[in-house]
């Protein structure tokens, strides 16, 4: 009976394993010393493959088994295996792996390509994302990355699903994050080979560098349930704690991170005005404001004024219109013997790609205000040091008489009234760590990040946006977080006898566009630091600290090009150059359509800003589109959707589509933004602060922002 009885139980449990499990895969490496198969210490072959049968073999490299005999430690060593045709066909696939990484740039944790093109992989990039890219034939990509850290073991999976249209959907998911991306892409992605471990190139080897412990490949999409089993059963077995794994460090920068202040502050300040951001929107909002008669409260975490322009050295005005705030500006800085104009400087010997861009100071400041149609030899730009602009910027506030300067105050909670219509107070953090609470009847987000409106739970955008959500004819199918890149700027003079740089093992684009004097002060922006997406996936602490060496290694070869020899690296930029992040829900969000119909076209009788630069994305998905006239910007994307009435967004993060965005962001455009939003709060000040109620005809009457733009405007 008893026999009979043991029978039965197995019996059970095996049908409970297989309703548990009802797919089997088709790969599967579990790390044993059973598992392995060594020649002198040396792995060469790994024998649990699934139903592929055989071994996977070591084709370089080394392989060791842990001293746990839990794992496999790689060390510049690649598994390969042959995938049947009949897989490279899949329609609907999942992997799993247990594994660890020990540094960036580990490639191939799970790998399968044909050259370039098609490609599918599992790795974990340099920027520490793990990811799944795939891409075929024709060079359509797909990508879903998360963060993951390095050193702490994770169990992983991915799956992949691809309809009757097309359309292929990818979930990849760590604990309880997961990413996920979309694309049509045409099969097959899979090629002939799975590599584990390693890649291997004409000129070049990559290696997973960390620790694999068990991987499986299904040629089915694992359902919800089955999938949750195994990831959890793989975590329990390896003693995974998936939280640490996904874990993200402190962030400083992230105000929204901190816990609520309930206690009372050591200030309270009261204005008719405050304004979060001391950039280029913001200061012209609080000088505008000001100048209007208003009391001004301007909060600002850093110690200059002049956010991306003054503290991240993107110390350059691109060619485009301004307003006479923005003028002044110029005059002021020129005067301090920190500004001029610059054109492009004919450098023959440079043989990377980089745009140099020198001051000529008998070019006039007009030359340099319109990109759409430039005068001869291209467009102009104005080229200022940091230090100049917050001089000018502070001198015109304080000639107002009305505006407090909160500089190295960091704003971190807002604090509306009962039913949320109105935002009364906020509490901002001062250099000396005390608490402040700053109140207004009008409050202006300048932040950049809108970290205000973020505060209030107004709603935002990130990324890419979906092609249906505003009618744009470039604009994806689908929305992804796809951001542009970041860039760390920095600052160098010449020195009779230079500090030489020496090499940083950090992976930099051998590109610049640098700007300032023939031979005085230059800004260099090497455009593509980071990708945009580390920013959400590291936090703005890590990518300050990577940056920071890719800035060594970029400075370290540009300072052997012809022209930079006699160069020293005097400042790396306390912030980062940030070209894009969260944008704000607005009454009107300006649109693709808005940049090609033009000024003269366009629907809108509120517009308060003019602009002509062209679509610029930087990095994955990048494109440089011209525009055929300037085109306006309506009041309205300064107008936040919601129910506080008291509130304007003038930054990169006001009202604008992911395309409408990369044009309109650069800093003369946002100082006309500041100067319409401080001038309305200034008037909506004396209407109990509520925006409605002013004037919007007299507020585009008095900006004139046509005026602005010094040539004919296309019809």
């Amino acid at each position: 009976m008893k026999r009979i009885a043991a029978v039965l139980v197995f019996a059970v449990v095996s049908l409970i394993c297989l309703a548990a499990y009802a797919s089997e895969p088709i790969v599967e490496l579990v790390a044993s010393a059973e598992s392995a198969v060594s020649d002198a210490g040396r792995v060469v072959a790994w024998r649990n493959v699934g139903s592929l049968g055989g071994e996977a073999r070591a084709v370089c490299g080394e392989l060791r088994l842990s001293p746990d005999e839990r794992s496999f430690e790689f060390s510049d060593a690649r598994l390969e295996l042959r995938l049947p045709d009949s897989a490279r066909e899949l329609r609907n696939w999942t992997a799993i792996a247990v594994a660890r990484v020990d540094r960036p740039l580990s490639i191939g944790l799970l790998s399968s390509r044909d050259g370039a093109v098609p490609l599918a992989q599992f790795d974990y990039d340099e920027n520490g994302a793990l990811r799944f890219i795939a891409r075929d034939r024709a060079g359509r990509t797909l990508r879903a990355a998360l963060s993951v850290r390095q050193g702490e073991p994770f169990v992983a999976s991915v799956v992949g699903r691809t309809d009757a249209s097309g359309l292929t959907r990818v979930q990849l998911t760590v604990g309880d994050q997961s990413a996920t991306a979309s694309e049509r892409i045409e099969l097959p992605v899979w090629g002939e080979r799975l590599q584990i471990g390693g890649l291997e190139f004409p000129n070049a080897r990559f290696s997973w560098q960390g620790q694999i412990g068990e991987l499986w490949f299904f040629d089915t999409a694992l359902d919800g349930a089955e999938l949750e089993r195994r990831t959890a059963e793989a975590a329990a077995r390896h003693g995974i704690d998936q939280a640490r794994a996904t874990a993200r460090p402190d962030d400083s920068w992230n105000v929204l991170d901190r816990p609520k202040f309930e206690g009372e502050p050591d200030r309270e300040l009261d204005a008719d005005v405050c304004v979060v951001g001391a950039g280029s929107a913001g200061c012209a909002a609080a000088i505008a404001a000001g100048r209007a008669g208003a009391r001004v409260a301007l909060v600002e975490r850093q110690k200059r004024l002049g956010g991306t322009g003054a503290n991240a050295f993107v110390s350059n005005w691109e060619g485009g219109p301004g307003d006479a705030i923005a003028r002044e500006l110029y005059e002021r800085m020129k005067a301090l013997g920190g500004a001029g104009v610059a054109k492009e400087y004919p450098h023959d010997e440079i043989k990377a790609p980089m745009g140099l861009k020198i001051v000529d100071e008998k070019e006039p400041y007009e030359n340099s205000l319109t990109r759409a149609f430039p005068p001869e030899g291209g467009y102009r730009s104005v080229a200022y040091l940091p230090a100049a602009f917050d001089r000018a910027a502070r001198d015109m506030l304080a000639e107002t008489g009305r505006v407090e300067i909160l500089d190295e105050t960091t704003f971190f909670q807002a604090e509306p009234n009962a039913d949320q219509t109105r935002v009364e107070s906020i509490l901002c953090e001062t250099k000396s760590g005390g608490i402040l609470r700053v109140r207004a009847r009008v409050f202006i987000d300048a932040s950049g990040d809108v970290w205000l409106c973020r505060a209030l739970g107004i709603k935002t955008r990130l990324g890419v946006d979906a092609r249906s959500e505003f009618g744009e004819e470039g604009a994806p199918e689908f929305a992804a977080l796809t951001l542009n890149a970041i860039a760390r700027c920095y600052l160098i003079e010449p020195r009779e006898n230079p500090k030489r740089q020496e090499p940083v093992d950090a992976p930099f684009p051998q590109c610049a566009y640098v700007s300032g004097w023939l031979d005085g002060p230059r800004a260099v922006n090497m455009l593509t630091s980071l990708p945009g997406a580390s920013l959400a996936e590291l936090g703005y602490d890590e990518c300050m600290k990577r940056t920071e060496a890719i800035v060594r290694a970029h400075w370290s070869w540009l300072q052997t090009q012809p022209g930079f020899e006699n160069y020293e690296l005097t400042e790396i930029a306390p912030m980062l150059g940030i070209r894009e992040g969260y944008r704000v829900d607005t009454r009107y969000v300006l649109r693709e359509s808005d940049l090609a119909q033009g000024w003269e076209n366009q629907p809108h009788k509120d517009m308060i800003a003019v602009a002509d630069d062209p679509c610029d994305i930087h990095g994955e998905g990048g494109v440089l589109t011209g525009v055929k006239t300037a085109y306006g910007v309506p009041f309205r994307c300064l107008i936040p959707n919601g129910s506080y009435g008291n509130l304007l967004v003038a930054c990169r993060g006001a009202g604008f589509s992911k395309i409408a965005a990369s044009s309109c962001r650069l800093q003369r455009t946002m100082i006309q933004l500041g100067t319409a939003a401080g001038l309305a709060a200034a008037w909506a000040a004396k209407e109990n602060g509520e925006i409605d109620k002013i004037d919007v005809d007299a507020l585009v009457k008095r900006i004139d922002a046509r005026a602005n733009y010094p040539i004919p405007v296309k019809k």
